[in-house]
C-alpha cells in the first residue's frame, strides 16, 4: 500500500472523541471537503451523557455551531433545536443537539462507536526521527485501532483532532497531586464525577455522611443536592473539604452574566457558612490516607490541617477534584507540552497570561497557539487546556473554525464553496 501524499488527493482526517467538539469538528470537515473518520471509544456523547442530570451553566448558543444548527434545520427538518436562550441539562443537550448531529446523513456513515484509538504514530518514522524538520507532515499518521471484541486495525491519516477531552480521567487526592495513602486501593468506591443524587442515587447518599472533597462548581453541585435530600432525610449530612482557606469557599462573580452560576455559588455558600446547614465545612486541609473498612460500608480518612492530623468516619466519597488529560495516546509523537498544565504550550503560555479566571473571557486564542511540533496533528476541546479547567465549548467551536482555517490554506486541500460560506458565518 502506497501511503505517499497525493497533494491532489481529498486529505483523510481522522477524529477521536465523539462528544460535542468531536462531532462538531467532523461536521466541519466534511462541509469542507475532507474525507473525515470519527472515533468514539464508547457510545456518541457517553460523556454528556454521564453528567446528564446536571444543567449547563450557559445557554444553548453558546454550545452549538451555527454550521451544526444549518446542517440540522436543513437535513432533519422534524428535529426543533432548543430556544438560544435555554439552559438545558447534559441529558437534553444530548438528546436534543448532539445525537441529532450523528444523524446528519454526511456524518452518519463516517462516525465509528465502541472503537478505542489505543495510541498514534506516524507510519514510516518514529518520535525521534525527522526532529523539527517538515518533511515529518509527509509522511501519514498510524491509528491503532481496538473494537470492543477486542479485535485490533490500523488506519492512517493526514491530519488528527484529539478531540477525547479529559473525561473521565480524574487528579487524585492526595498531597502533591501523588493518590492518598490507601486511594487507589479504595477508588472503585469513591465517586470522582458528579453523582445524581437526588436521582438514580438518592438511596445510596440518603441518611449517610458523606465527604465532598473540592471547591469547584461540581463540588457544589453535589453540595446542594445533599442538603436538598437532607430536607427529606434528616440524617444525610456532608462534610466539605477544600485545599483553600478560602471562606466562603467559592469566590463570587460579580454581576454574573450567568444566572445558573450564580445562584449555585450563592446557594454553595450559604450552606458551607450556615450554622443550621447539614453541611460541615472543613478549608484548608489535605487528604492524607484513605481506608475503604471492608463490610461496613465506608471510610476512614486521615486527613492534615497545617501540621496536626484528624481521622473523620465517612459513609460516602465524593471527590471533584478536577480531571487531566490521557496524553498516553500521543506518547510517540513529537508534543511539546506545558510544565505546568500539561496542555500544549503554545495555548498554554496564552493562557497563562490571561489574567481573569472566569472562564467566559477566554477565546481560542488563534490559530497559531493550536500548532505544535508535530505536523497535522491538532489537540481541541477540553483536552487542549490540559489541567486549566476554564475551558468552554464555545471556545472549542472557536477552535475548530481556527483549525479548518490552517488546513484549507495547505496546498492540495478541500475547499468547498459551502466550507467558504460555513467559515464565513461562523466567523
Amino acid at each position: 500500500m502506497n501511503h505517499t501524499q497525493n497533494s491532489n488527493a481529498t486529505k483523510r482526517i481522522a477524529i477521536i472523541g465523539g462528544g460535542p467538539i468531536g462531532l462538531e469538528a467532523a461536521l466541519y470537515g466534511r462541509w469542507a471537503g475532507f474525507d473525515v473518520e470519527l472515533y468514539e471509544k464508547g457510545p456518541l456523547a457517553a460523556n454528556v451523557r454521564d453528567w446528564g442530570h446536571v444543567r449547563l451553566f450557559s445557554p444553548f448558543r453558546m454550545n452549538a455551531s451555527n454550521w451544526g444548527q444549518r446542517a440540522i434545520a436543513e437535513q432533519l427538518p422534524g428535529v426543533r433545536l432548543p430556544e438560544d436562550d435555554q439552559y438545558l441539562t447534559g441529558r437534553e443537550y444530548a438528546d436534543r443537539y448532539l445525537l441529532p448531529l450523528s444523524r446528519l446523513p454526511m456524518l452518519s456513515e463516517c462516525l465509528h462507536e465502541q472503537t478505542t484509538v489505543v495510541g498514534i504514530s506516524r507510519m514510516n518514522s518514529w518520535k525521534a526521527d525527522l526532529i523539527g524538520n517538515p518533511a515529518r507532515g509527509n509522511d501519514p499518521f498510524r491509528l491503532l485501532l481496538r473494537d470492543r471484541s477486542g479485535i485490533e486495525r490500523d488506519v492512517s491519516a493526514d491530519y488528527v483532532l484529539d478531540c477525547s477531552g479529559v473525561y473521565p480521567h480524574h487528579n487524585w487526592l492526595g498531597a502533591g497531586g501523588l493518590p492518598a495513602v490507601g486511594e487507589t486501593s479504595a477508588a472503585s468506591a469513591i465517586e470522582y464525577a458528579v453523582p445524581d443524587i437526588l436521582g438514580n442515587r438518592r438511596e445510596y447518599y440518603a441518611g449517610q455522611t458523606t465527604l465532598v472533597i473540592g471547591s469547584g462548581y461540581s463540588a457544589a453541585t453535589a453540595i446542594t443536592a445533599l442538603a436538598r435530600l437532607a430536607e427529606s432525610n434528616i440524617n444525610t449530612r456532608a462534610i466539605w473539604v477544600t485545599r483553600s482557606d478560602r471562606t466562603p469557599p467559592l469566590a463570587t462573580i460579580q454581576e454574573d452574566p450567568l444566572p445558573e452560576r450564580s445562584t449555585l455559588t450563592a446557594k454553595a455558600n450559604q450552606l458551607a457558612m450556615s450554622a443550621d446547614s447539614p453541611i460541615t465545612l472543613m478549608p484548608q486541609r489535605i487528604i492524607q490516607g484513605i481506608q475503604l473498612l471492608d463490610g461496613q460500608g465506608g471510610f476512614r480518612v486521615i486527613v492534615r490541617h497545617r501540621e496536626e492530623h484528624e481521622i473523620l468516619s465517612i459513609n460516602r466519597i465524593i471527590a471533584n477534584v478536577g480531571y487531566r488529560p490521557d496524553r498516553s495516546l500521543y506518547s510517540e509523537l513529537q508534543m511539546h507540552e506545558c510544565y505546568a498544565t500539561s496542555g500544549p504550550i503554545k495555548l498554554a503560555a496564552a493562557l497563562l497570561g490571561e489574567t481573569s479566571t472566569d472562564c467566559l473571557n477566554q477565546s481560542s486564542n488563534g490559530a497559531e497557539t493550536l500548532r505544535n511540533p508535530e505536523p497535522g496533528f491538532f489537540i481541541l476541546g477540553a483536552k487542549s487546556y490540559g489541567r486549566d479547567s476554564r475551558f468552554l465549548i464555545r471556545t472549542g467551536l472557536e477552535q475548530i473554525a481556527d483549525v479548518y482555517g490552517l488546513l484549507t490554506a495547505e496546498p492540495g486541500a478541500p475547499m468547498s464553496q459551502k466550507s467558504e460560506q460555513g467559515a464565513q458565518q461562523q466567523q
